[in-house]
């Protein structure tokens, strides 16, 4: 038991973030990290968490990351990192300020990284052959990160999580600038695809019935955006495409309750779980125009 209980700690490792207070007194978190690994030589966990540091809506962590890099031998076990990883009060998702991440994934044989906030985020020339997993959770990812990402050289990249977000807090992307991830041939080895938590959920849940990734995956995750009847109506007259997936999420949705009672029935003859809570979504009428939100957005 006290082997499982110090293996389970190992795989969640430690969160450094700084603490109001220690704010005050001009200590950074470049400094409590150093301080934690002067006094103990190594990180001995596999898995690291960032939360916030001084005046996230500010100041980027480019010196974590040129710290982490630099003193990269004093973290020998590390395969997933967090980075971002902030309450509310502390700092609200879409103001938290990001840099170039890439360095991280190419210093260290990480095989998950998760990324929340994206707010000048930049993933440049990112690589890596034992990345599997990239999570990146926002109120809005920008052309620019589609863009690295698609370029990315991560040949063994299992699952790719993007909360895709809205204009007003820094998706500036469209439909098009999503259609790569939608290829098997640009992604061959991904298991799990979230295109979610998006102000085009319909437009993006129609493209991906007709593209090749379906094949390949075990999941996929369109929940958490504005999915409506439009994509309700795809999936129905494309359940029989869906029926290799384990897992269909579709929860947070806009979808009319005869039509969500369709899907629930054309899957219950499947082998695919489906997942089709309404949760708190709720749409607003202003000037005659019906408005939906994301789960994410500030």
């Amino acid at each position: 038991m006290e082997y499982i209980k110090e293996r389970m700690k190992k795989m969640e490792g430690i969160k450094f973030y700084l603490e109001y207070e220690e704010e005050e007194n001009h200590i950074t978190l470049v400094q409590k990290i150093s301080d934690y690994i002067n006094e103990h030589k190594i990180y001995e966990y596999e898995a690291l968490t960032i939360g916030y540091w001084e005046e996230a809506w500010d100041n980027d962590p480019e010196a974590i990351i040129k710290y982490l890099v630099e003193n990269k031998s004093k973290f020998p076990h590390l395969k997933k990192i967090h980075l971002g990883d902030m309450e509310g009060e502390e700092c609200e998702i879409s103001w938290i300020n990001h840099t170039d991440v890439s360095p991280l994934v190419k210093a260290f044989d990480i095989e998950e990284l998760t990324i929340t906030g994206a707010g000048g985020l930049r993933l440049v020339d990112i690589s890596g052959d034992s990345l599997k997993k990239l999570t990146i959770i926002s109120g809005g990812i920008s052309k620019e990160v589609l863009e690295d990402i698609k370029n990315a050289k991560l040949p063994n990249l299992e699952y790719l999580e993007l909360y895709l977000g809205v204009e007003d807090y820094g998706f500036d992307g469209s439909l098009s600038d999503l259609e790569p991830f939608m290829k098997k041939e640009n992604f061959p080895n991904l298991k799990y695809l979230g295109l979610k938590n998006s102000e085009i959920e319909d437009a993006i849940c129609s493209k991906i019935m007709d593209e090749s990734i379906i094949e390949n995956l075990e999941i996929l995750d369109l929940s958490l955006g504005t999915l409506g009847d439009t994509g309700a109506n795809e999936i129905l007259k494309n359940v029989e495409k869906l029926t290799n997936l384990k897992k269909l999420d579709l929860t947070h949705h806009y979808i009319a309750d005869e039509l969500v009672k369709k899907i629930e029935n054309a899957f219950a003859k499947t082998n695919v779980e489906l997942l089709i809570d309404k949760g708190d979504a709720e749409s607003y009428m202003y000037d005659d125009e019906e408005w939906r939100y994301p789960y994410i957005t500030e």
